[in-house]
């Protein structure tokens, strides 16, 4: 059951912290990653680290957006865990194909598409959005403290500047092994709500291995994430080869926010 949501610091040990990054820096193994070498981090002065919990996605194969969000949440002091948010919280909605072979679905900005722990057949999971992601985060957040905010049409470098250099972890839209994307899956929109950019009737294209990830530091010539697929862990990817990337999906961000007294 989810609990109270408490201000991350004085709540949780520097030892899980510790030990949370040591680990995961090991498991960096992804094509396009390099391992990060967090004592080398903490020696750079061009270089930010931000300590989030680390999850990793083996259990919900097309879940990331909602293990991404947990890390996040659970940064700022909730006590979830990422089956309870995909579970009770992930706002989602089934897609189906009628008897004429035509597919519908929701608009993947107001509701994720599938199941997320089906990674083929029938009502496979997709992904969700950054209005969908961040409507999901404001169910679990306590609203007099904190309010998940949609950051997308930032460059990168102005979420670093705006919120990493602030110790302000960003949940970001990228690729799976920062990977090209392509347009795959068509559907026929038949559930919006009011952050859609779409009308129902719409057509609507996925753009293939989409990603979500937690922007988490940099260094001269890298981004560093918390990337929850296949247990990457905390590792670093080329600047240029992100930029790239998050461009091809949208530019889409999600931050939360200390609410203003």
């Amino acid at each position: 059951m989810l609990r109270e949501c408490l201000l991350f610091g004085a709540t949780l040990s520097a030892v899980f912290v510790c030990w949370c990054f040591s680990c995961v820096a090991q498991r960096a193994d992804a094509e396009e990653g390099t391992t990060v070498d967090v004592e080398q981090v903490a020696k750079n002065p061009n270089a930010k680290l931000v300590e989030v919990p680390y999850l990793n996605q083996l259990d919900v194969v097309f879940g990331c957006e909602a293990v991404s969000a947990t890390m996040v949440l659970q940064f700022y002091g909730c006590d979830i865990t990422w089956k309870e948010f995909t579970d009770s919280y992930l706002i989602k909605k089934p897609w189906r194909v009628d008897e004429n072979g035509k597919r519908f679905g929701p608009d993947p900005f107001a509701a994720y598409p599938g199941d997320p722990y089906k990674d083929s057949g029938p009502n496979s999971g997709y992904g969700c959005y950054a209005p969908c992601l961040a409507k999901s985060m404001n169910k679990v957040l306590p609203q007099e403290k904190f309010v998940a905010t949609v950051t997308s049409g930032l460059k990168l470098i102005d979420l670093v500047q705006n919120y990493v250099d602030a110790n302000e972890p960003v949940i970001i839209w990228a690729t799976m092994d920062m990977r090209p994307s392509l347009l795959t899956s068509s559907w026929e929109i038949d559930y919006v709500d009011e952050n859609s950019p779409y009308k129902l009737g719409d057509k609507f294209t996925w753009n293939g291995r989409e990603h979500c990830l937690v922007l988490v530091g940099y260094d001269e010539t890298r981004y560093f994430f918390n990337d929850p697929y296949k247990n990457h862990g905390l590792i670093a990817y080329d600047r240029a080869l992100v930029e790239a990337r998050f461009r091809e999906q949208g530019s889409q961000s999600v931050v939360v926010r200390k609410v203003a007294r």
